[in-house]
């Protein structure tokens, strides 16, 4: 299914990028991560990725947008309000993500339970930032805005959208260092 996806040659070109990812996720997890890395960057690179797309919004929080999504790949833009955030969670699949617009604040925690987590490191990620990760964990992060503007990030997650409502593993309850 492509969903959100203008029209023909854009519809196609998402089609190649996808059948691309399906193919290289059955390969190692470096050659995915690889593939999905170059495919975001190129998505990234896109000023009109978002053109036509009526993008949903959730005033103090964040929303998903499905682009497209086929073969256990799903592509989604996140449209984040200043300061939304996400929980602390891991993965059951492939994460990848870029900043499309603005700046998202990535933290970075430690499990000390199976549901606690302690903050281990922050960094402010800026438009065209990339980062991508396997589910090999644990990879326990949160995503926040920090700014006063809207930021937007494109996500690429190794699930089949019609099968799993997200990515999120477990939520993590933060405890102090």
């Amino acid at each position: 299914m492509v969903a959100a996806v203008r029209t023909g040659s854009d519809e196609s070109r998402a089609a190649d990028l996808l059948a691309t990812l399906s193919h290289s996720a059955r390969g190692s997890s470096d050659a995915y991560l690889a593939t999905a890395r170059a495919t975001l960057q190129a998505l990234m690179t896109r000023p009109d990725l978002l053109d036509g797309v009526a993008l949903k919004r959730r005033p103090g929080g964040y929303a998903r947008n499905l682009l497209f999504g086929r073969g256990g790949i799903s592509v989604w833009a996140m449209v984040w309000s200043p300061g939304a955030s996400t929980s602390v969670h891991d993965h059951h699949c492939s994460c990848c993500f870029g900043v499309w617009k603005g700046a998202i604040r990535e933290v970075w925690f430690r499990p000390i339970g199976p549901a606690e987590a302690v903050a281990t490191a922050d960094a402010t990620r800026m438009q065209g930032y990339v980062a991508c990760m396997m589910p090999t964990g644990p990879n326990l992060h949160q995503i926040v805005n920090p700014g006063t503007e809207e930021a937007i990030s494109i996500h690429v997650y190794g699930f089949d959208h019609e099968v799993h409502a997200s990515s999120v593993r477990t939520e993590y309850r933060v405890l102090a260092a």
